[in-house]
């Protein structure tokens, strides 16, 4: 799993990630995350400017596992309902990676004493999770793979990748990516859809200003943006719109929504170079 950025805003869940430490020059306040014993070889966050930087794993430990992701749900869990906090920027600490892949001595430990068991399972089951479906996401432009390897294993990727793949880069492209198993470079997995952007030098410094940005923005208007866009493909057209409508009149009385209008109208913005402009230090002061 090569470097990413995700970033989460407040009201519903979105994610940046990256490689890399925080630059000394942000400051920085630690929080607490799952319980204080969590060691910072597993996680480690820090927030500035309204922003919760996570750094999961360490050069210690660039395997990710069950420890890593339990303590990461924990953390995602505090910060989604703290109003003080508007995006999230998840980084790894391993140099290079996000996180080189799971952990196949913990895989190996959760398989064979259910093979010893002799549980099964069924073709046709339900499945309730996903953390990565909603992620946006940056890799540094570097010779590092971005792959999903589980067909070297003689597995199928076991958190979503077959259904998430194919619906953020196509069938095709997504089935040959699976079944090759063969790592993609930074700008290839750009190319492909596989991540939004490949960054020349420290993604964590692109996050940043992608995190600032969405901390910025009505919380309101954010959650209405993702939910309707990510229910899109599986929402009628017909129900789609009618919501999209609802919500878009909804903010429109809201008063994040007037005040910026407002704003937008007294700059008296004539010329057609200059795109949608908003105060946003006049605006976030009402």
């Amino acid at each position: 799993m090569r470097s990413r950025a995700y970033a989460r805003a407040r009201g519903e869940k979105q994610y940046l990630s990256k490689n890399g430490g925080v630059k000394g020059a942000i400051e920085e306040e630690t929080i607490a995350t799952q319980e204080d014993a969590v060691s910072t070889d597993v996680l480690s966050a820090r927030v500035a400017d309204r922003i919760a930087i996570i750094t999961l794993g360490s050069p210690k430990r660039i395997y990710f596992d069950a420890e890593m992701g339990d303590a990461l749900t924990a953390a995602l869990d505090g910060y989604a309902g703290d109003p003080n906090i508007r995006a999230v920027v998840l980084t790894g600490g391993a140099p290079g990676y996000f996180a080189r892949h799971f952990c196949i001595t913990s895989l190996l430990q959760l398989a064979e004493p259910l093979r010893a068991s002799g549980r099964e399972w069924p073709d046709n089951a339900t499945y309730n999770a996903g953390f990565f479906d909603k992620a946006m996401a940056l890799c540094e432009s570097m010779p590092k793979p971005v792959i999903l390897p589980e067909t070297n294993l003689g597995l199928v990727p076991g958190a979503g990748g077959t259904q998430r793949l194919p619906r953020t880069i196509g069938t095709a492209a997504a089935l040959m990516h699976i079944l090759m198993g063969d790592a993609v470079n930074p700008k290839e997995a750009a190319r492909l859809g596989l991540v939004h952007e490949s960054v020349s030098g420290k993604a964590l410094d692109r996050a940043m200003e992608i995190a600032r940005r969405l901390a910025a923005r009505p919380p309101e208007s954010v959650a209405a943006i993702k939910r309707l866009v990510r229910n899109a493909t599986e929402t009628p057209l017909a129900q789609g719109l009618a919501l999209e409508r609802n919500l878009f009149l909804k903010l429109c009385i809201s008063d994040a929504g007037l005040a910026r209008m407002r704003s937008y109208e007294a700059a008296n913005i004539t010329s057609p170079a200059r795109s949608i402009e908003v105060d946003e230090t006049e605006v976030n002061r009402g």
